[in-house]
């Protein structure tokens, strides 16, 4: 008899916390909408963005779409990301991230452009195939030279892909079906670049029974409006990086060839981390 009275008094107990629990999200939601300050929908902001709950998230979205500070703006596009789950219902999670993809293509702080971006892109991770709210499309890379193997341009795309994806988690370089037309990235919210690497030079030279392999990366980047004859590269508007970088290898045929891959990979890989990607960002971040 004992037990059962401790058992109901522990249920009695668990009721009222989660009561007590959803008074506090309903009073952290008023205080983010009410006149209480910046310090005020800050905090309520905040503790918000530690519950997991359908009012927070939509609370969250609204504060994002609509508060004065820029700073609040983040914190809940960083909120979104972290309190969408699995168990959130299906049209709360597309109200987030309409929200999000809102920022991420017109918040007038470009702070807040690029967090959406990136919370966006969590929230596209699952399994129901949200689009990416920045999308990089690397194009097939050439090269000019007709000394490296024939693999090495393979390779150097592989390199660009790679760095983007170490370097800007919140971006994406595949689109859930294949390319985007513009029509999906006008409806994702999503802004787009093409990303085109080049092999520029490739020299072999062979030093005091040394081979030394010398190569050159030149990357070409432009905003990209989709796959339907809107691809067309837009002069104006785009930019080029470029970059050498040196190998000693062996004299074998098989060592050139592979000091040749090695050096093109490694200089576009590092061209792609320092100058394509805060390149990019910067043209996300600029009003």
């Amino acid at each position: 008899m004992r037990l059962g009275v401790v058992w109901l008094l522990a249920g009695a107990f668990l009721l009222s916390a989660r009561t007590a629990r959803a008074d506090e999200v309903e009073s952290w939601v008023n205080q983010l909408f009410g006149s209480g300050g910046y310090k005020v929908r800050l905090g309520a902001a905040l503790s918000l963005s530690k519950v997991h709950d359908a009012r927070a998230v939509v609370a969250l979205a609204r504060a994002l779409e609509q508060d004065e500070e820029a700073n609040l703006r983040r914190v809940a596009a960083l909120a979104l990301a972290r309190i969408v789950d699995g168990d959130t219902p299906q049209r709360v999670r597309e109200r987030a991230r309409t929200a999000l993809a809102g920022a991420a293509r017109g918040d007038r702080d470009g702070k807040v452009r690029e967090t959406a971006a990136r919370a966006l892109q969590e929230l596209g991770g699952g399994d129901d195939g949200a689009s990416p709210a920045v999308f990089i499309n690397v194009g097939n890379a050439a090269d000019l030279t007709r000394k490296a193997p024939a693999d090495a341009a393979r390779q150097l795309e592989v390199a660009v892909r790679s760095a983007v994806k170490r370097t800007a988690p919140g971006y994406a370089v595949e689109w859930p079906g294949g390319l985007p037309t513009a029509q999906q990235l006008t409806t994702a919210g999503a802004s787009a670049f093409y990303v085109g690497a080049t092999v520029a030079v490739v020299d072999v030279a062979k030093k005091s029974g040394r081979t030394e392999v010398a190569c050159t990366v030149a990357i070409r980047v432009a905003p990209w409006a989709g796959k339907d004859g809107h691809e067309r590269w837009r002069e104006q508007e785009a930019a080029s990086a470029q970059g050498s970088g040196k190998a000693i290898t062996g004299g074998s045929d098989a060592a050139v060839a592979g000091g040749i891959r090695d050096c093109i990979a490694a200089v576009g890989e590092e061209l792609t981390s320092r100058q394509v990607v805060p390149f990019i960002k910067r043209l996300i971040a600029t009003p």
